[in-house]
């Protein structure tokens, strides 16, 4: 892929885009550096370090809670099964990006921001395949603006897999299976939760007319669940616990199956969601007396509304973009709603949506005609954008 033809302006655009709120939110840490708590201290994770203080500044801008994973992972591997939940792509090209920068910290900045702008070349080009240029322009502006994609700018793994994720759809639908097998194994290896592109593979592979031969084209998409082994196996080396990364989930990060898998799942979400919003609704007039169970309340509520515009998107996919597309979100909101926490069911589901790729292009094709809606959209994710990325760049939990 070239990056000086026309073909790479998603590419420079989200880059752009991303560049911008990155420095104009480390500008905001030299009047007010993050305020860690004791405990806070005690949980994170050691400091890593780019080449000088002006440079720390600006690479640890966001390199809050999981980056010190995926840092300390790609400079000393697993040391213990906390470390497994996250998969190991992602760490593994930071550590061999560090052998040219000389620091990991940036090495990992620098290889989210890339992918990052990969992804938004490839799903331009899907945009552009399925309804248009002007849904392809907006697809990529919906991503660079996204309210949580400050993490293209951190060292967390999700401009990856949505490089990975998105570039294996578009295998597909060239009908190159091996490619397409090979970037989803990737993918998954990124994060399990690429197993969801397997109904979309399918049927984007699936032959006109059928023959013996025509099975073969099926075979790369073992690759996907084959990363998923190959993970275990070297778990089961390095920790002795091939399952590891299941172990973690639940016994680090609080996250259970839920009873009846999904359904189960968005039932919970449905109960928190709904007592969230009635404890907002009860302490709003008071808001000297709002607490932290009132701030968990209100997390729940936001985040089963995003739940359901991310259903909504996912039936304007399925008809708009093809079954492929909605099969792709489905499976990907299952996936999600099948490991809920207690407390928050639905935690981190801001950032799940960036690897939910069809709802961008999906909300694109709902706005491109109607451009009030747009210009509400565009303005309202940029503003929210800029709260959340110095909100998070302080410690506070948004993603």
């Amino acid at each position: 892929m070239s990056l000086a033809g026309p073909g790479a302006r998603p590419f420079w655009t989200l880059v752009g885009i991303r560049a911008a709120f990155w420095v104009g939110t480390a500008l905001t840490l030299l009047w007010q550096r993050p305020n860690f708590s004791a405990v806070d201290r005690d949980l994170r994770l050691p400091s890593f370090r780019a080449y000088d203080a002006h440079t720390d500044l600006l690479f640890n801008a966001f390199s809050q809670w999981d980056a010190g994973w995926y840092l300390n992972i790609a400079e000393n591997g697993y040391r213990g099964e906390q470390a497994a939940a996250f998969f190991p792509v992602y760490p593994a090209v930071v550590h061999a990006v560090a052998w040219v920068t000389g620091s990991t910290l940036v090495a990992g900045v620098l290889v989210s921001l890339v992918a990052a702008g990969i992804a938004a070349v490839v799903l331009a080009r899907i945009a552009r395949m399925l309804l248009g240029e002007a849904v392809a322009r907006d697809t990529v502006l919906y991503v660079a603006l996204y309210p949580v994609a400050f993490v293209f700018t951190s060292v967390f793994s999700d401009g990856l897999f949505l490089a990975l994720a998105a570039g294996s759809v578009l295998a597909a639908m060239r009908q190159r299976p091996w490619l397409a097998g090979l970037l989803g194994g990737l993918a998954v290896g990124t994060r399990l939760i690429g197993l969801a592109l397997l109904p979309a593979l399918v049927i984007l592979l699936w032959p006109e007319r059928w023959s013996p031969r025509a099975v073969l084209r099926f075979a790369p998409l073992a690759l996907l669940p084959a990363a998923v082994g190959l993970f275990a196996l070297y778990l089961d080396r390095q920790l002795g616990n091939a399952w590891a990364f299941v172990d973690a989930q639940s016994e680090f990060w609080l996250r259970h199956t839920a009873t009846l898998g999904p359904v189960g799942g968005f039932w919970e979400a449905l109960e928190m969601g709904a007592r969230g919003s009635l404890q907002v609704l009860r302490h709003l007039p008071r808001a000297a007396e709002i607490g932290l169970a009132d701030e968990q309340g209100a997390r729940n509520a936001l985040h089963l509304l995003l739940l359901l515009a991310m259903l909504a998107l996912t039936w304007v996919a399925w008809r708009r973009l093809g079954p492929a597309f909605g099969a792709y979100s489905l499976a990907y909101i299952a996936v999600v709603l099948s490991s809920p926490i207690d407390y928050f069911p639905l935690t981190s589901l801001p950032r799940f949506v960036i690897g939910d790729f069809p709802l961008f292009v999906a909300l694109a094709a709902v706005t491109v005609e109607r451009p009030r809606a747009r210009e509400i959209v565009l303005i309202a994710f940029g503003a929210i954008a800029a709260v959340a990325a110095v909100g998070f760049s302080r410690h506070a939990w948004v993603a």
